[in-house]
Parts: C-alpha cells; structure tokens; sequence
C-alpha cells in the first residue's frame, strides 16, 4: 500500500523552519529564485514540492532536508505532537528566543517565569468565570 504525502504537513514544517530562521516568505523566495507566492503556495499546502525543490529550501534554510521528510519513526514522534496543533506565528517566535538562550540556568528561570504566567492567566480566568 502507497503512503501519501502530506503536503500541507511539509508545508507548515517549511513554515516553522523559515520563522526559525528569521526569514520572511518574499527573503526565502529571493533566495530560491522564486516568488513570495510560490513559497506562500508550499508552506500552504497548496503546490506539490519536488524533491530538488525541497533540498534546495533545506539549504536556503541552513537545515538538513529530512527535517521535512519524514520515515515511520518520525512519523510516529510527530503524530504524538500533534497534540499541540500548527504552531502560531508568534509561538514559532517564542521558541526561536527560547533557542537562542544558551545558558541553562536562564532557560530554566524563564520557563518558570512562563509557567507562573499561564497559571495566573488561568486563575484570572477562572475568577471571570465565577463573576
């Protein structure tokens, strides 16, 4: 039995590569030679990526091309995350700071930082929902 592809799962993984690498849709197309709209119509969904295509988006983005193409095992590892949905613009940006921080200690404060944030919005919710 033949798997099918899913584009639009390897169109939002191209999406999050190029946020990660703090490039705009009309940066990355200047770099492939194509336009805007074309990598708008990949990260889509919408286009069928070749290949040579997509080798040549991996080396514009400075990743390797299996990051797009995904085997059984990684499949499997990004069904589990899937619980989390597509990521949002600006959850694409609050990961790539977070990656950035290279001292542990930091990065250990400021997850606690945002833990004790989502747990006071959640209590301020939960008051509003009293009211």
């Amino acid at each position: 039995m033949e798997k099918r592809v899913d584009i639009r799962h390897i169109g939002n993984l191209i999406r999050i590569a190029r946020k990660m690498a703090g490039l705009s849709q009309m940066e990355l197309a200047e770099k492939l030679g194509i336009s805007y709209q074309q990598v708008q119509k990949y990260e889509k969904g919408l286009s069928e990526i070749s290949l040579s295509r997509l080798s040549q988006i991996a080396h514009a983005l400075n990743t390797p091309i299996n990051r797009f193409i995904s085997d059984d095992e990684k499949m499997m590892v990004s069904e589990s995350m899937s619980l989390y949905g597509i990521l949002s613009d600006d959850e694409i940006e609050l990961l790539r700071f977070f990656r950035k921080i290279k001292n542990k200690k930091l990065k250990a404060e400021f997850l606690m930082v945002m833990k004790n944030i989502s747990e006071l919005s959640e209590k301020g919710l939960s008051k509003k929902a009293k009211s």
